[in-house]
C-alpha cells in the first residue's frame, strides 16, 4: 500500500521528468522523426493507417476538431491539415515548443501543459479524439477513458493504441523494469536512468545519447506507469461508459509468445466511436471498470509453460543475487532488450538467437548464464 501512494504522490513530477529530459521530448519536440524499420518514428506513417481505418481521408481533416496527447508531432501533423487541435502534454516545454510552432505557422493549435487528469476536455467536442501510446501510462486509465468517450461528438471517431497484455515484448520489459526498480524516487531514477542512458549509447550507438532507441529504451525502463491490457478488458469499458468499438481485429489470446513476427499477438488497437447522445457519469460506473490497473507480464498473468514460469524465478533471482549491484543490473537489462526491441533485429545477435531457437529457451539460457557466470 504504501508504494502505490508514495507512486500516486509522485506520478506527476515522475513522469514529466521522464518525457521531458529522458524520452521522446528531446527527440521529438521540434520535429517529427524520418521513417525507420519497425519503428513509430515518423508517425505520419501510423496517423495515415489509422485515418484510413477509421474512413476519414486527409482532406476532411480541414476544421474538423481533434484531441491529442503527447510529445506534440500527432498535432503537427493534424494541424498541417488545417484541422483544429486541442492538445495535452505532462511535460511544459512540449507544449511551449508547440504553441511556438503554432503561432510561426499560422496553425489553430492549444496546447495545455498538465495531468489529463485534472484537465477538463468538456463533452461532444471532438469529431477525433487521437491516442497512439498514451492510454498505458495514464495514473488511472479508466477514468480517462470516461473523459475521452464523453468528449467525444456522437458518431466521433477515437483510435487507441495501447500495450497489449500477452505481448512477449512486454514480458521482457516487465522483467527488466522488475529487475531494475528504480521509478518511485526522481532522485534514484535519475542516478539509474544516467547509466542506462551512458552504457546503452556506448553500445549501441556510438555515444548518441539522443536517439530513437535510447527514447525507447529510457520510456520502457523508467515511466512510471506502465499498464498491459488485455484488449476484452478495455472493450468492456469502452462500452459501460457509452463507446461504441468501431473496428478491432477481435484477436482475444491470453498470450503468445513463441512466435518469428515482431509483435507476439495482435489486439492492441482498438477503433472507437460514440452512438448515444447521453453521456455515462463515471461515478455511475466506478465500480465496474477492468482498465484502472493494468496486468503485470510477469505476476499477473497464468502461464502453462513450464519454461516460462522457470524464466521468471530466474528472474526473481536475478534481482535477489545482484540487488547492490546496479551497473551489472543495468547492463543484463540493455542485453535482455535486445531480446525483443534492438534497434536492427537483422544485425541483433540475441535477438536472431531467439528466432533461431525459440525465445523463452534462449531466454533462459541467458539469464542462467547471467547467474552462473557472475
Amino acid at each position: 500500500m504504501q508504494k502505490k501512494i508514495l507512486v500516486q504522490k509522485n506520478y506527476e513530477k515522475l513522469t514529466r521528468y521522464v518525457y521531458e529530459n529522458l524520452s521522446w521530448g528531446p527527440l521529438f519536440r521540434e520535429k517529427d522523426g524520418f521513417r525507420i524499420a519497425n519503428t513509430d518514428n515518423d508517425s505520419s506513417e501510423y496517423i495515415k493507417i489509422s485515418l484510413k481505418k477509421m474512413n476519414i481521408r486527409l482532406s476532411q481533416l480541414k476544421n474538423m476538431n481533434v484531441f491529442n496527447i503527447g510529445t506534440g508531432r500527432e498535432s503537427r501533423f493534424f494541424a498541417s491539415k488545417n484541422a483544429n487541435v486541442t492538445h495535452v502534454d505532462i511535460s511544459k516545454e512540449n507544449v511551449q515548443s508547440l504553441n511556438k510552432w503554432a503561432k510561426k505557422n499560422g496553425k489553430n493549435i492549444k496546447s495545455i501543459s498538465g495531468n489529463i487528469e485534472k484537465i477538463n476536455l468538456g463533452e461532444n467536442k471532438f469529431d477525433i479524439i487521437f491516442l497512439a501510446g498514451i492510454y498505458q501510462h495514464l495514473l488511472n486509465p479508466a477514468y480517462c477513458l470516461s473523459k475521452f468517450i464523453k468528449a467525444l461528438k456522437i458518431n466521433g471517431k477515437m483510435y487507441m493504441g495501447f500495450y497489449r497484455s500477452g505481448e512477449f515484448k512486454y514480458f521482457i520489459v516487465d522483467a527488466i523494469r522488475y529487475i531494475l526498480g528504480s521509478r518511485d524516487d526522481l532522485k534514484k531514477l535519475k542516478k539509474t536512468s544516467k547509466k542506462v542512458q551512458i552504457y546503452n549509447s556506448i553500445i549501441h550507438s556510438f555515444g548518441d545519447k539522443n536517439n530513437y532507441q535510447n527514447s525507447r529504451v529510457l520510456d520502457d525502463f523508467f515511466v512510471p506507469r506502465k499498464h498491459n491490457f488485455h484488449p476484452k478488458d478495455i472493450i468492456h469499458d469502452i462500452k459501460i461508459l457509452g463507446g461504441s468499438i468501431l473496428h478491432f481485429d477481435n484477436d482475444f489470446r491470453k498470450y503468445n509468445h513463441e512466435t518469428k513476427k515482431y509483435f507476439s499477438i495482435s489486439g492492441d488497437r482498438i477503433y472507437i466511436t460514440k452512438k448515444i447522445s447521453k453521456n455515462i457519469g463515471l461515478i455511475d460506473v466506478k465500480n465496474y471498470l477492468k482498465t484502472i490497473n493494468g496486468k503485470d507480464q510477469i505476476f499477473d498473468v497464468k502461464y502453462k509453460e513450464k519454461i516460462i514460469n522457470e524464466n521468471i524465478k530466474l528472474i526473481k533471482k536475478i534481482k535477489k543475487k545482484f540487488v547492490k549491484n546496479q551497473d551489472l543490473k543495468v547492463l543484463i537489462s540493455l542485453s535482455m532488450y535486445q531480446f525483443t526491441r534492438p534497434f536492427s533485429q537483422k544485425e541483433s545477435q540475441i535477438y536472431q538467437e531467439t528466432l533461431r531457437n525459440g525465445r523463452h529457451k534462449t531466454l533462459n539460457k541467458f539469464l542462467k548464464s547471467c547467474i552462473n557466470l557472475t
